[in-house]
């Protein structure tokens, strides 16, 4: 993943405080895509940086596998949905024309 210059050079209390502010957004209110990238994308980043102790920077390299696969799952699971709907109008739409 590349890394935003932006996020490269935010203090890493700074991408700690996002990431636990997602965190609390997806708890509260659901996961979303979006959620789950931004919060890759910080994870991915406090756990690159040199000055991010190894134990933390451990756990969000895990994390972010982990919010990684939620995030693609959660696509998938979107699209599955998105196909369904489209069947279901399409039977529906072959049912009035008959």
């Amino acid at each position: 993943m590349n890394i935003d210059p932006d996020f490269a050079a935010a203090r890493p209390a700074t991408l700690m405080a996002a990431a636990l502010h997602l965190l609390t957004c997806s708890a509260a209110h659901g996961m979303s895509s979006a959620k789950a990238q931004a919060l890759v994308q910080h994870l991915t980043t406090l756990a690159g940086r040199p000055d991010t102790d190894p134990l933390l920077a451990r756990a969000c390299d895990e994390l972010a596998e982990v919010w990684l696969r939620l995030g693609n799952e959660l696509d998938a699971r979107q699209q599955d949905e998105a196909a369904q709907r489209k069947a279901l109008a399409e039977r529906a739409q072959h049912a009035v024309l008959h």
